[in-house]
């Protein structure tokens, strides 16, 4: 318990502690300017599209798990993926949220193997779309960047290697769930018109994340060209997978800095986006407030305990080994 909490404490300091050392390296009072002086009109739009893409996410989860046969509402798959989408904003790690929803499903049907399954098949899809857009945006980058910014090609290529290996441990950590996933996967996924649905609804999520990217940048005032700015944006959120902060903080500002900066786009400039965009995304998932008091009022007890009592309940279930660090 107390190593839980210890690691939980460490990834609140890295996140402080990298946006510190932006602050301080960089110029600070520009970055809060631009900040203080957001565009509410593209902040708006910002907020539209955040809402569009939990919504279709939501969909995802539900078609996935009516496909394995253990479906829900659609009313009931939106609050829980807001419920979601919040805890992922503020707990460590970045999967709690999506670990929580799928305890409480597994709890309401009675499927616990299966429950998990859906959720880990609906959010595969997505991040196997992002990592495709992330690789395709460094090639691109490729014709952009000067012969001589090789430590700007070795601090993107380190970033983008450290994150795909982060998403490879964290499924290797569950490999009592995904061992028997190959048959779920083929409910879920097949025949090929499902599989293009499946493929087109992450695709149209992946679309989102970049729109409210460039929502972001818009509502700070800046002028950069949408087919400059859309390459940078893959890696950044790719990067934000790390679980080593609190929903990317700190991380994402990094290599938003790293990026801008290697492109002669102004570093600053760069920070300040990354979290106008990590605002936007917050702010969009406080809806998820609603579901949250109503769980925590029915369960009757504080969030250490539930925190603890899905881990023990999933993991154990099946298997599943913690990773020591």
């Amino acid at each position: 318990m107390r190593r839980r909490w210890l690691r939980s404490l460490l990834r609140y300091v890295v996140s402080g502690a990298l946006l510190l050392t932006l602050l301080y390296f960089l110029d600070a009072s520009e970055i809060t300017s631009r900040i203080t002086k957001l565009d509410l009109r593209w902040v708006a739009l910002g907020l539209i599209i955040c809402v569009l893409q939990i919504m279709l996410l939501a969909w995802r989860w539900r078609f996935t798990a009516e496909r394995l046969g253990v479906g829900m509402s659609y009313r009931h798959a939106l609050s829980e993926y807001y419920l979601g989408v919040l805890l992922n904003q503020l707990l460590p790690g970045g999967i709690l949220g999506d670990v929580s929803r799928a305890w409480r499903h597994a709890v309401s049907s009675a499927r616990t193997r299966t429950a998990v399954h859906a959720v880990i098949l609906e959010r595969l899809m997505v991040q196997t779309v992002m990592v495709a857009v992330a690789v395709v945006s460094v090639i691109a980058l490729a014709s952009r960047w000067p012969a001589g910014a090789v430590w700007g090609w070795w601090g993107l290529g380190t970033l983008l290697a450290i994150a795909i290996s982060a998403i490879i441990l964290r499924l290797a950590s569950l490999r009592s769930i995904i061992r028997p996933l190959g048959a779920d996967a083929r409910r879920a996924f097949l025949p090929s018109p499902v599989l293009l649905l499946q493929f087109g609804t992450a695709t149209l999520v992946m679309a989102a994340n970049l729109m409210l990217y460039i929502a972001a940048a818009r509502a700070l005032g800046s002028d950069i060209a949408v087919t400059t700015l859309l390459p940078l944006i893959a890696p950044v959120l790719l990067v934000m997978m790390l679980p080593i902060s609190i929903a990317g903080w700190g991380v994402r500002e990094g290599a938003a800095a790293l990026l801008w900066g290697f492109s002669g786009l102004g570093a600053a400039e760069g920070v300040a986006i990354a979290v106008a965009y990590g605002l936007l995304f917050l702010l969009a998932a406080l809806p998820g407030v609603v579901p949250l008091l109503s769980v925590t009022l029915r369960s009757g007890r504080g969030w250490s305990a539930m925190e603890t009592k899905v881990e023990q309940d999933i993991l154990a279930k099946h298997e599943v080994t913690t990773p020591r660090s």
